[in-house]
């Protein structure tokens, strides 16, 4: 109650505390397409339950994970990661013509993405990491009904911190991010240039 009085007052001081947003870069999009004839839908992105939540998360110990009340997505975590997500396959180029979620477009790929780690490591506090671990699933699709898996790969990366500050995360979330994409597609290319 004395505590609630004083911030009405306006007798508490200290810095303000406001709520920094971030959202990952997009890449510019690439003029045309290096595939073959691939409508690609980029139809699910889901992120594990522990890192769902707007807030960063840090972990801190073995078992041990807090979330930043004051860092977080500007948008739901599944749909930030989507939209970078769709816009590096449409700049990378390998996969094909990547169709807006709710296109009239009939996929003939379809890639679903499974977020498996999104968090800040900070167990050694002198070594700051942004972690992600994703797992991609790409299978084509004949008259609206799945076919061959083309490809299914867990990619990890890790970038260390420039400082342990979200904004840095972020940044670490960025290359981590760019280079599981980068992967992923060499990762196509290989596994559908040997199919041919």
């Amino acid at each position: 109650m004395i505590l609630a009085s004083a911030i009405l007052c306006g007798c508490a001081s200290g810095p303000a505390w406001n709520r920094r947003t971030f959202a990952f870069s997009l890449p510019a999009d690439s003029p045309t397409t290096k595939a073959q004839t691939h409508i690609v839908e980029l139809s699910r992105v889901s992120i594990s339950p522990l890192f769902q939540n707007r807030s960063f998360t840090y972990r801190t110990g073995e078992n041990s994970y807090v979330q930043d009340p004051y860092a977080g997505f500007l948008i739901a975590p599944e749909r930030a990661v989507a939209e970078s997500i769709r816009a590096s396959m449409r700049a990378g180029g390998v996969f094909g013509r990547v169709a807006e979620p709710g296109s009239g477009l009939t996929p003939t790929l379809v890639v679903e993405v499974s977020v498996n780690e999104l968090y800040g490591d900070f167990r050694k506090a002198s070594q700051p990491v942004g972690k992600m671990e994703i797992r991609f699933i790409c299978y084509e699709v004949k008259d609206g009904d799945p076919r061959r898996i083309v490809l299914d790969k867990v990619c990890a990366h890790e970038t260390p911190l420039a400082r342990k500050a979200a904004d840095a995360l972020m940044a670490a979330w960025d290359a981590d991010l760019r280079e599981i994409m980068e992967e992923i597609g060499a990762e196509y290319v290989k596994v559908n240039s040997s199919d041919r």
